[in-house]
């Protein structure tokens, strides 16, 4: 999943990479009672049949997450199945997770597995040195079960070292309320909704404009999240396939701008800061009616608006596809247990375990194998008005295309967005912010 930061752009320093063997964990998937012995061991000692190293050492993993990945169940149920290992989970908010990080990277240290959104992949795995390669460990055996984009995303220019096993995708809809549609006398139907918008984001401002004329409040939430919406639609936004700076010439990057420009114009923005208390109620409240959703906003909606149950639906994005969020998880080069970290990454990052986090959590999996089960394909939500989110995302999932993250994607991203603030506030008009924008971007990167 993706949050907006403040992490910092990177200075970091290099550390020395390292060594490996394999190891065998023998824990079930989540779905299942981890507790009872496989079927092969029937006739075994319970202990021995939970934990094929029950002899083994005490180990003591720390792992090292951000809010809204929701990996605690799991690793309780790895820990129960494997007993000699315990697993110290320190969870912070996004920008925190990734400063701290940083740091510790830089300084030589780093927990023994760490969490690494999808705007900080592209970097870090160019500074390979920091990271501990996975292909040591047995990774080339499971790099197949994921998209290629997502393993990519990974790799140095060589593709010889894997710093990361992909979490989730964050593929895109449109979550909205279907109540506050029907006061409006707009269409409530998710199909017809789609209809409405699908087909250019300029039909969907026109839509937000007769949805705020009726009402008297915003339509969509924020500049930002709209942002995120359209810019992530395309490959190329900041950076080429080579990694060379587009920021001021990217097509892509002047649309998403006009996008959001045109709906400010219109009136359509409720201009509540993204992940806000503000934002958060309204969520209830009903300051704003549409929100874009990758998979994993799902999940924060019913965290937060519990009372909303049934109300919210989903519907198509306009002009199909994008991608926000996803994440991996990786050993930084200092862990002194890479052995038993690399095990427990590559048992919560399994088909059944990805499964289990999209049904519990919302969180779409990267292995393409899931997206035409019948787990996925006749999933439904009943937060959402039981709308089939599975389907819904796995036909998303099938159109993303990677985008160029490139090195100081988060900053450059900032800039954009603290850019479109300036028009929101009044600060700028839309030229001036743009070219203050472009400015600061060619400062940060020295061009």
């Amino acid at each position: 999943m993706r949050m907006r930061w403040l992490a910092a752009p990177l200075a970091l320093a290099l550390v020395l990479g390292a060594c490996a063997t394999d190891d065998d964990n023998g824990a079930d998937p989540a779905p299942e009672d981890t507790t009872d012995a496989p079927d092969d061991a029937d006739d075994a000692d319970d202990e021995a049949a939970a934990d094929p190293d029950a002899d083994a050492e005490p180990v003591t993993l720390s792992m090292w997450t951000f809010t809204g990945m929701n990996l605690d169940d799991l690793v309780s149920q790895y820990e129960e199945a494997n007993p000699h290992v315990t697993v110290q989970i320190q969870t912070t908010e996004h920008g925190d997770h990734h400063d701290a990080l940083f740091t510790e990277l830089a300084a030589g240290g780093g927990p023994d597995i760490a969490a690494i959104e999808v705007a900080f992949i592209n970097e870090m795995a160019q500074q390979n040195q920091l990271w501990r390669n996975l292909y040591d460990y047995g990774a080339a055996d499971i790099e197949g079960d994921f998209l290629d984009w997502k393993i990519e995303q990974a790799q140095n220019v060589d593709g010889d070292h894997l710093i990361g096993i992909p979490t989730d995708i964050g593929g895109m809809a449109m979550a909205y309320r279907w109540d506050l549609f029907e006061e409006a006398g707009l269409p409530t139907d998710r199909d017809e909704v789609s209809e409405l918008w699908v087909d250019s984001w300029q039909d969907f401002i026109e839509v937000g404009a007769e949805y705020t004329e009726a009402t008297g409040r915003g339509f969509v939430d924020n500049e930002s999240n709209l942002w995120n919406a359209v810019v992530n639609q395309d490959p190329e936004t900041f950076f080429d396939a080579d990694g060379n700076p587009i920021f001021d010439q990217s097509d892509q990057v002047q649309y998403a701008w006009d996008v959001v420009v045109d709906a400010h114009e219109a009136g359509i923005i409720a201009e509540v800061p993204a992940w806000s208390a503000e934002w958060e109620a309204g969520m209830s409240d009903g300051s704003f009616a549409v929100i874009g959703a990758p998979a994993w906003m799902m999940g924060y909606i019913m965290d937060v608006a519990p009372d909303t149950e049934g109300n919210w639906d989903l519907a198509e994005v306009p002009e199909a596809g994008g991608n926000w969020g996803g994440s991996h998880l990786g050993v930084p080069s200092a862990s002194d247990n890479p052995e038993e970290a690399y095990a427990l990454i590559e048992w919560l990052l399994s088909p059944e375990n990805q499964l289990y986090q999209f049904t519990e959590y919302g969180q779409f999996p990267s292995i393409p194998e899931l997206f035409d089960t019948e787990e996925v394909q006749n999933f439904e939500n009943a937060f959402f008005n039981n709308a089939p989110v599975g389907p819904i995302y796995a036909d998303n999932a099938e159109r993303v295309v990677a985008q160029n993250t490139g090195p100081n994607y988060n900053s450059i991203d900032d800039e954009f967005q603290n850019g479109l603030g300036r028009i929101i506030d009044g600060a700028e008009s839309p030229e001036e912010a743009w070219e203050s924008t472009i400015n600061n971007v060619r400062g940060q990167l020295g061009l």
